[in-house]
């Protein structure tokens, strides 16, 4: 498993991890625990292409991803959730902990332009029981993201 916290130092990221005390497994349970609307929860949806590339979609917690758009932004045919071994693999996180940034190699990262209205977000930290707090321009910075509108 990968150190996020290592990569946030590695990399001079401006975020925070926050600990809390109990795992949150949702976008709906992490709002709630920090008193935010679902919308400030950021979800990191690891998905993979008909090319059989694996990228990440960032959205707002009360967002659904739009497949078609999502294709569409990253030029193929088809995307889909990636499995949880090859989201793993590739993202070197646990499903319910994925982060929006910080994996072993480089993926293209997605940033669906709804993100853009929260001043500062929180995503996963690498594992159930962290949140990464971060602006949304810190992390298009940090990813070479591409922002598009992905969400229904």
């Amino acid at each position: 498993m990968v150190d996020l916290r290592d990569f946030l130092a590695r990399e001079g990221v401006d975020a925070q991890l926050i600990e809390l005390q109990v795992p949150m497994k949702t976008a709906d349970a992490a709002a709630q625990q920090l008193g935010i609307p679902v919308g400030g929860i950021f979800k990191s949806l690891v998905l993979r292409t008909d090319t059989g590339e694996v990228l990440v979609a960032v959205l707002p917690g009360d967002k659904r991803v739009d497949f078609k758009a999502v294709a569409r932004v990253a030029g193929c045919a088809k995307v889909a959730f990636a499995s949880e071994d090859l989201a793993f693999q590739e993202t070197g996180y646990p499903p319910g902990g994925t982060p929006p940034l910080g994996y072993p190699k480089p993926l293209r990262v997605i940033l669906d332009e709804a993100v853009l209205q929260y001043p500062e977000g929180y995503g996963g930290g690498g594992r159930p029981e962290l949140l990464l707090r971060i602006r949304p321009q810190e992390l298009l910075r940090v990813t070479k993201g591409t922002l598009g509108c992905v969400s229904r």
